[in-house]
């Protein structure tokens, strides 16, 4: 999910990557994520359920502060607004797979919610993710108020993710390299809780909301609880993974499960209000087909082919995208030896979008501490194409540089 990153062109660390030596476990720089500014609407706090399940731990009512406006944010993060939410049972880990204190990776979204729904539950919203991740008002520098250090980016505050509080891929100097091989215990990255106790909120595994995804939902007077848009066709994922990078950890980083490709978990809620659906029309996809070439006309081989879109807001001047900024879509499958390979992907409609393509060829070696996932080349569109249907558009794949560029994590 999100394997491609900004390395002079695009790379990641898509599916069948090779384990990489645990990451060096430091600790990082403090975030340079500016605080946004938002109106100081009272925190309205009181205290959480009293009679939350075992394995739960109670978050409290009142006002959370969603959304972002760093560098690293996407368009889908905006306005920064403030909604009230009714205290509530969430667990305190992912859950466990049977007989296991590994973290269970479900199928899709509707396994995770007929889990919960198993369990007397539901999925958490986006709201209640945010609010149980970041926390309420009532922890930043004036408990009364929402103010700028209610914004926190992080559930355990402002400092970078570390392989101590967050399982993922870090980057340094060498290149990506992960936390760990899979999966941590459920107990796993205590360092890394969040401000109500709760464990692997970023990283580790995606955790599915019960919101349908719309990337204009985002606005002032929302209602309390928010539950999103009444239809859709793509749910909200939270938080990030074993496999994706620093920038997916912020808390209010929003992706749908129109993603493919990194596991997802499941963390229920008990004890919450009823969500509130919000009057907003549905957003509508449309089927856009990528074809893809070698840039020598070669077959295109190997372990696996992805493709992902960008919203042209979330462009850098020199046509990649910004560091941190998440894709819309992505989809991949396995390389079918031929000159050329069509991937259709599910894009917003009417909107505009580069397109980016790697190919994991499974070889070694290439540019120096080059990530697998884009072992076999990348390419993305030079121009943006807009959603709509019968929409087609070819990416050709080019070696990577010999020096590629790294970023900061």
């Amino acid at each position: 999910m999100a394997r491609l990153i900004l390395w002079v062109a695009l790379s990641g660390c898509g599916p069948g990557n090779p384990t990489a030596t645990p990451a060096t476990s430091t600790t990082p720089a403090a975030t340079t994520t500016q605080a946004p500014k938002f109106p100081n609407a009272p925190s309205e706090f009181s205290e959480g359920p009293t009679d939350c399940p075992p394995g739960t731990l109670p978050v409290p009512s009142g006002r959370v502060v969603m959304g972002d406006t760093s560098h690293e944010s996407g368009r889908d993060e905006s306005p920064v607004h403030t909604v009230m939410v009714e205290g509530f049972c969430l667990d305190h880990t992912e859950m466990a797979a049977p007989n296991s204190s590994a973290a269970l990776v479900v199928r899709d979204w509707a396994h995770a919610e007929q889990i919960c729904s198993d369990r007397g539950g539901r999925l958490p919203t986006e709201a209640e993710f945010e609010k149980a991740a970041r926390g309420g008002c009532e922890l930043g520098d004036d408990p009364s108020i929402c103010d700028t250090a209610d914004a926190r980016p992080y559930p355990w505050g402002t400092a970078r993710p570390s392989c101590e509080r967050a399982n993922h891929s870090a980057i340094g100097p060498q290149g990506p390299k992960r936390c760990q091989a899979g999966p941590s215990t459920v107990m796993g990255q205590g360092p890394g809780a969040g401000p109500y106790g709760h464990i692997n909120l970023s990283g580790n595994l995606w955790e599915p909301c019960t919101d349908w995804y719309h990337p204009e939902i985002y606005r002032n007077d929302r209602p309390a609880n928010p539950g999103g848009p009444k239809t859709g066709n793509a749910h909200v994922i939270r938080g990030g993974a074993w496999d994706t990078f620093s920038t997916n950890m912020r808390i209010s980083n929003r992706f749908s499960d129109h993603l493919t490709g990194s596991s997802m978990g499941v963390r229920c809620v008990f004890n919450g209000a009823t969500p509130t659906h919000e009057d907003i029309e549905a957003q509508a996809w449309s089927p856009v087909d990528v074809t893809v070439t070698m840039h020598d006309g070669q077959d295109i081989s190997g372990r696996w082919l992805t493709v992902t879109a960008f919203d042209e807001a979330d462009m850098g001047q020199h046509g990649m995208p910004i560091p941190g900024r998440s894709p819309v879509a992505e989809a991949g499958a396995k390389p079918a030896n031929k000159a050329m390979q069509t991937i259709t992907l599910a894009l917003p409609k009417d909107g505009r979008f580069h397109i980016a393509a790697a190919l994991d060829n499974g070889r070694t070696g290439g540019p120096a501490h080059g990530p697998a996932a884009s072992s076999g080349g990348v390419g993305i569109s030079k121009s943006p194409i807009t959603a709509k249907e019968n929409t087609i558009i070819t990416v050709s794949l080019s070696p990577l540089p010999a020096h590629p560029h790294i970023p900061r994590p």
